[in-house]
């Protein structure tokens, strides 16, 4: 919190000078005050690639530091539903709690309700075998379980730093009707499975050479 009010005072002074560089450039063009107008205008121009600049270093900062992001992944591992806590900053992610609500119904007849993670690399994932994707739909469908969950989870980007916490809303039911998400495995099959026609026809061009 403490960076985005720094950021929106920051942002503050600099439209202040803008706009007063744009009053003192109208006044000075109307009194043919040219130096005036022109050290307005130069000072416009520093203040605009300033802004660039400047939000050019803030997207790096944001990247930089930690991120965490948490919802069913149905892609990763093919006709199993995983719920997927991902470090999708650039720096470590410490004191990674969360909690769902209503509690979540995972294989063997176990649930998870809540849990803690000391930390969490950068682009690390910390996933949980939840179901096989027909049996949760099916059981959405039946209301056997619930089709949205309410997760609500805090991290810090730093050891001993301020604890960010959020709050959303996941669920499966926006792939329901849909094909469901390649994983990679599906995916390399998909592109190569005319790899013996092409080898076939590799072979047809080698033999042709050296004849």
């Amino acid at each position: 919190m403490e960076k985005k009010v720094l950021r929106i005072l920051i942002l503050g002074l600099e439209y202040s000078a803008l706009f007063a560089s744009i009053v003192l450039v109208v006044y000075s063009f109307n009194n043919s005050n040219w130096e005036i107008t022109a050290a307005a205008l130069a000072v416009i121009a520093a203040l605009i690639a300033n802004f660039n600049s400047q939000r050019i270093t803030w997207k790096q900062e944001d990247e930089f530091e930690a991120d965490i992001e948490i919802n069913f992944d149905l892609k990763t591992i093919s006709r199993k539903v995983l719920l997927v806590i991902e470090n999708t900053g650039c720096s470590r992610a410490y004191n990674v709690n969360f909690s769902i609500s209503p509690e979540l119904k995972v294989l063997n007849n176990r649930t998870i309700k809540n849990g803690n993670i000391n930390f969490i690399e950068k682009k690390e994932r910390i996933q949980y075998n939840v179901s096989y994707t027909v049996d949760m739909f099916a059981q959405n469908l039946s209301d056997e379980r619930p089709k949205e969950y309410i997760v609500e989870y805090s991290f810090s980007q730093s050891e001993n730093g301020r604890m960010i916490k959020r709050q959303k809303t996941i669920s499966i039911e926006q792939y329901r009707m849909t094909t469901s998400p390649d994983s990679d495995l599906e995916d390399f099959y998909i592109k190569n499975s005319n790899i013996s026609e092409k080898l076939e026809k590799l072979e047809k061009a080698i033999l042709r050479i050296s004849k």
